[in-house]
C-alpha cells in the first residue's frame, strides 16, 4: 500500500542518516593526530595550518600552551645545565684570554718590570693557558667560578626559550603568520628576550666572572699564598664592599650591544631549521639538522658580534670604585692592544661556543619534544 512504501522510505533515510554522520566525523578525526595538536601550540612551527587545526571537542587550548611553556623552561634549564658542565674548561680559558690584555697592561711600572709581570701570566695560546691553570690549581681549577655557572647558565637559557617563543607566538598573530615576516619575527623576538635575560642574570655573570679570574689576579700580584676559592656568597659581598649595590650590572651595556649576536644568531638558526624540514619526508629536524643549524648560526653570529664580548668581560673583571663605560673600555683596549685586542680570545671562543651552542641547542630541542609528549599524551 501506499502507506506501507511511504513508512520504508522514511525508515531507509533514518537508517542512512547516521551513517553520514558517522562518515563526517570520521573525516574529521582523520584530519586531527596527535602531531597536528602538538605542532599547533608550538610557537617553533607556527604557521596558518597548525593555527587551522580544529581541535576535538573537550580540549583546553590554554592548558596546552602551559604545558608548553612549562616544557620550554624545564628544556631551556636542563640544556644550559648541560652544557654548562661540559664545557666550563673552555668557557673558563677564554674569560681569562679576555680579561688577560689589561691586567698585563695594568702595571707597567711593577717591581721586576713589565716583562716579569708578563712572564709570569699565562700565555695566549690556549694549551699553555690550561697548562698554567692545571700547574697553579690543579685539575679542579678547570672548574673555578663552575658553582656560579650552574646557577647562572641554566637560569638564563630557562629564561630566554620561553621568553623568545612566546614573543614569536604574539608576532606571529599580530602579522597573521605572513611568511615574508619570518625573519623580522625571529630577530625582534630574540633580542627582546637576550635583554630581559642579560638584565635578570647579570649579577650571576659578574659573580661568576669574578670568580674565575680570581687566580689570574692573584699571579699577577705576584703572590705565592694559596687561599681557598671564593663562595659565591662571599664573591658577591666582596664585590658590594668594594663597589656598591650598582657593581652587579657591571658589563650590561657591553651585554645589550651584544643583543646583535643574537638578532643574527638566530634568525639563520630558523632559517636553516626550516629549509631541513623541507628536505625531510615527516616535516621535522634530526639531531643532524639541529647540530649543523646551531653551530652555523653560532659561527657567524659570534665572529661579527665578537668585540663586546672582550668589552663586557674587561668591565666585568675592573677591579675597584671605578667608573668604567664601554667607551672608555673600548678606548683603552685599542690604545694598548690596537683592534686586534677586541678580538683576543676569539679561537678559543669559537672551539668553546659552537660546540656549547649545539649542545645546549639539540639538547633542549630533543628535551622540547620529549615533555610535549609526555605531558600531553
Amino acid at each position: 500500500t501506499v502507506h506501507t512504501v511511504a513508512n520504508r522510505l522514511k525508515m531507509g533515510i533514518m537508517q542512512q542518516q547516521p551513517s553520514i554522520r558517522n562518515t563526517n566525523t570520521r573525516k574529521e578525526t582523520k584530519q586531527i593526530t596527535h602531531k597536528d595538536i602538538v605542532e599547533s601550540q608550538n610557537p617553533l612551527n607556527m604557521n596558518p595550518k597548525a593555527k587551522a587545526v580544529n581541535f576535538p571537542q573537550g580540549t583546553n587550548v590554554h592548558m596546552d600552551k602551559r604545558i608548553y611553556v612549562v616544557s620550554s623552561l624545564f628544556a631551556g634549564i636542563g640544556s644550559g645545565t648541560v652544557a654548562s658542565v661540559i664545557c666550563a674548561p673552555l668557557d673558563l680559558i677564554r674569560t681569562r684570554m679576555q680579561v688577560l690584555g689589561g691586567l698585563t697592561i695594568a702595571k707597567p711600572g711593577s717591581a721586576g718590570g713589565a716583562g716579569a709581570v708578563a712572564s709570569e701570566l699565562p700565555s695566549e695560546s690556549i694549551y699553555q693557558t690550561l697548562q698554567t691553570i692545571v700547574k697553579k690549581d690543579g685539575v679542579k681549577g678547570c672548574f673555578r667560578g663552575l658553582s656560579a655557572t650552574m646557577l647562572t647558565v641554566p637560569a638564563f637559557w630557562g629564561m630566554y626559550f620561553p621568553l623568545y617563543e612566546e614573543c614569536k607566538s604574539h608576532l606571529h598573530e599580530l602579522y597573521n603568520d605572513k611568511n615574508e615576516h619570518d625573519h623580522f619575527v625571529h630577530m625582534t623576538s630574540a633580542v627582546l628576550a637576550g635583554g630581559i635575560s642579560d638584565f635578570t642574570c647579570n649579577p650571576m655573570f659578574v659573580i661568576r666572572t669574578r670568580m674565575q679570574t680570581e687566580a689570574l689576579h692573584m699571579s699577577f700580584n705576584s703572590t705565592n699564598e694559596i687561599r681557598k676559592p671564593l663562595s659565591i656568597a662571599r664573591t658577591a659581598k666582596s664585590l658590594y664592599s668594594e663597589a656598591g649595590f650598582f657593581v652587579f650590572w657591571r658589563g650590561l651595556t657591553a651585554s645589550l650591544m651584544g643583543l646583535s649576536h643574537v638578532a643574527i644568531q638566530f634568525p639563520v638558526y630558523e632559517w636553516l631549521k626550516a629549509e631541513a624540514r623541507k628536505r625531510n619526508d615527516d616535516n621535522v629536524e634530526n639531531p643532524l639538522d639541529l647540530l649543523l643549524a646551531s653551530g652555523m648560526s653560532k659561527v657567524c653570529a659570534t665572529t661579527l658580534a665578537y668585540p663586546h664580548e672582550v668589552i663586557r668581560s674587561r668591565m666585568m673583571d675592573a677591579r675597584g670604585n671605578k667608573s668604567v663605560n664601554v667607551l672608555s673600555t673600548s678606548r683603552t683596549i685599542v690604545r694598548n692592544e690596537g683592534y686586534r685586542g677586541l678580538y683576543k680570545g676569539l679561537n678559543v671562543a669559537l672551539i668553546r661556543v659552537v660546540p656549547n651552542c649545539c649542545i645546549t641547542f639539540m639538547t633542549y630541542e630533543m628535551l622540547l619534544r620529549w615533555c610535549r609528549g609526555r605531558l600531553i599524551d
